[in-house]
């Protein structure tokens, strides 16, 4: 008997993961949390909405906005932007930190846009228009590149 129970934990557990996997469902920009609808009021207004997904999490749900230039916003659970990735032109000037900007600007990158931002607690990293990825830390000191 104590083996049936175990045996069905372990199946209900399996079942339960199996099913959280792939859920991702269609959603509406106003379905989003009120402080991811802002900053895309604010940082891309000037763009058509082609879908948005919803990710659920076993806390909360992730989302994916994505434009008809094929523009792609993320958003962790909270709200909050976690990357941004513009296929065609540069991130908005307004998402990206001023100290990234500058060192961007400043540095041996010349002509070079930023196409995509992510960030996490930890760090953020961005991509060039030529491929290179920056690294930075929370401070905005480089601590690594990778072409």
């Amino acid at each position: 008997m104590k083996k049936f129970f175990i045996a069905a934990a372990v199946l209900f557990t399996s079942a339960i993961s199996a099913s959280a996997g792939d859920q991702e469902r269609p959603t509406t920009v106003d379905k989003l949390p009120a402080n991811a609808q802002e900053f895309l009021a604010q940082h891309f207004k000037g763009l058509n909405v082609a879908f948005v997904v919803e990710d659920p999490k076993m806390v909360g749900s992730e989302y994916e906005v994505t434009y008809t230039d094929r523009t792609e916003v993320d958003f962790n659970p909270q709200g909050e932007w976690t990357s941004v990735e513009c296929k065609y032109n540069a991130v908005p000037a307004s998402v990206i930190p001023q100290k990234i900007a500058e060192y961007v600007a400043d540095s041996n990158f010349p002509g070079q846009i930023i196409k995509k931002i992510e960030r996490n607690p930890y760090t953020w990293e961005i991509e060039l228009s030529g491929g290179l990825e920056i690294k930075f830390d929370m401070n905005f000191n480089v601590i690594g590149y990778d072409d």
